[in-house]
């Protein structure tokens, strides 16, 4: 039962990177239907401190990209718009944070 839960929390995850690859040229687009589904799963469990999460996650992983690309160069984005990453990685950063947090209370009970 457990790695049915696990799964069902893990499937955003692999939707995302579906998305990203399908439409990693439009960044507005990614961005829009990144937004729309992370608040929608925020809604739809019904857990008033995921988008406290979500927010952090994003925030960690602006800085985060923003330091590798712009500080210290490490990393590089084919079409980036935003300090030199795409307008929904952030995003994305936000949704891991509480997939990992959903993950967690997963294997916790």
């Amino acid at each position: 039962m457990k790695s049915h839960k696990i799964f069902l929390e893990t499937l955003p995850i692999f939707l995302g990177i579906l998305l990203s690859y399908l439409f990693w040229q439009n960044n507005i687009l990614l961005f829009i239907i990144y937004l729309v589904l992370t608040l929608a799963l925020i809604f739809w469990h019904k857990d008033k401190t995921e988008f406290i999460i979500f927010v952090y996650g994003i925030i960690i992983g602006l800085i985060v990209e923003v330091i590798g690309t712009q500080v210290s160069g490490y990393q590089s984005f084919t079409n980036p718009n935003l300090w030199g990453i795409p307008f929904w990685l952030p995003i994305a950063w936000g949704y891991g944070f509480i997939a990992m947090k959903r993950i967690g209370f997963v294997l916790k009970n």
